[in-house]
């Protein structure tokens, strides 16, 4: 009966030891899923503040390194959905409002072990001066990007590769 305890404690561990690792992004489980097309018009008209990331999870999902200088103590980034593009490839788009004035929705394509592939703005919105914004249309290959300056529109086109890059067409 002592022998049998002792194994079972030690699959115990070993379980919890795997799960544990395995389950580290397991908090993105908690975000909606959506498929393509669709349109991404986040701006402060529309977006709700949903729970923000805490800094170990910014880290664990690498986003310093995507959002880089912007990034400071009163920055506020949390997941909006998960798009489901590819089987190749992870992808999640991310809010995030780098000061009062501006608010970014940006998709970020990471690999299967959550390594960084590539990154794109998919809507852009300040109220400051009120002079650019974008929105998009998040296809399985594509990105429509339209820009607004001034009320002027341009589109751009970037493609989404079976990896996972993103390149401008």
């Amino acid at each position: 009966m002592n022998n049998a305890f002792k194994i079972l404690l030690f699959v115990a561990v070993i379980a919890t030891a795997v799960s544990c690792k395995s389950n580290k992004y397991s908090f993105l489980n908690e975000y909606p899923t959506k498929t393509v097309p669709l349109t991404d018009s986040t701006n402060f008209s529309n977006h709700a503040e949903g729970k923000l990331l805490t800094k170990s999870q910014q880290e664990l999902l690498k986003l310093p390194s995507i959002f880089e200088d912007q990034l400071t103590e009163e920055s506020k980034i949390g997941v909006s959905y998960l798009p489901k593009l590819s089987e190749n490839f992870q992808s999640v788009v991310y809010y995030f409002y780098p000061n009062n004035n501006e608010l970014i929705s940006m998709l970020v394509t990471y690999d299967k072990q959550f390594n960084i592939i590539n990154s794109q703005i998919l809507a852009y919105d300040e109220i400051a001066e009120g002079m650019l914004r974008t929105t998009s249309t998040l296809n399985k290959n594509s990105i429509e990007l339209v820009e607004y300056i001034s009320d002027s529109p341009s589109t751009i086109i970037f493609n989404i590769l079976e990896d996972g890059n993103i390149t401008r067409d």
